[in-house]
């Protein structure tokens, strides 16, 4: 399964609507997105914790009220066209995905899991979103309040330890990064009975040897790549 990375963030500004837009258009099954809190509070979709490189402004996502991210341009740095572009809420991105992808949330910081049912449950998103995190006690906390959710743990290095370590913790899935992937590592994975997605691919060659292995989620920058790969293999 292809999961467009922040949207279909080769083509648009990464976690912005129009990402979204662009991957729900190019066909791909799901959507990875990151979320951050703003100082009041409010579930905002943005990858680092600084507005500095996507968005014409600067200052900690934390340190910033949504009033205040509303009044930044986080297209334009992406290209002119995207001008105008603002930082959406958690809300709104999954008003743009929810029924026609499957939303693949990364919590960057620890929500309340009662915050984050009452955004999923309007958009029916509850037995269908997977949570990603890298803290353990945000995976664990989302399994443990929010059982209908599929947790994965990410990591970027590989230890013998984590497949029992994300087992632990209720994880579903073990999500790495695609440099420590081998066929030792997925076995030892998909033996757990885990699920194996890795992060990030870009080119055909890598995506059809991370399939070969068990990998059954590729997260792309470019989601049509993976889409032509798997259609070509079809046709085979």
């Amino acid at each position: 399964m292809a999961i467009a990375h922040r949207g279909a963030s080769a083509y648009a500004p990464e976690n912005t609507v129009a990402a979204f837009d662009e991957a729900i258009r190019l066909g791909c099954p799901a959507v990875e997105l990151d979320v951050r809190l703003t100082s009041d509070g409010i579930p905002v979709v943005l990858h680092d914790e600084t507005v500095n490189r996507t968005t014409n402004g600067s200052g900690r996502v934390s340190e910033l009220s949504r009033l205040d991210l509303l009044r930044l341009d986080a297209g334009s740095w992406k290209h002119p066209r995207f001008a105008g572009t603002r930082i959406p809420t958690l809300d709104e991105s999954l008003h743009a995905i929810a029924g026609l992808a499957l939303p693949v949330l990364e919590l960057k910081v620890p929500l309340e899991s009662s915050v984050l049912r009452d955004i999923l449950e309007p958009h029916d998103a509850l037995a269908d979103a997977v949570v990603l995190s890298f803290e353990p006690a945000i995976v664990a906390a989302v399994r443990r309040d929010l059982p209908s959710l599929r947790v994965g743990l990410l990591a970027e290095k590989w230890h013998t330890s984590l497949s029992r370590h994300a087992l632990d913790l209720g994880a579903s899935l073990v999500v790495l990064d695609v440099g420590v992937v081998a066929q030792p590592v997925a076995d030892a994975v998909l033996q757990a009975g885990l699920r194996l997605w890795c992060y990030t691919v870009n080119d055909v060659g890598t995506a059809a040897a991370c399939g070969a292995m068990g990998v059954s989620g590729i997260i792309t920058d470019k989601p049509d790549l993976i889409r032509s790969r798997k259609r070509h293999a079809r046709s085979m």
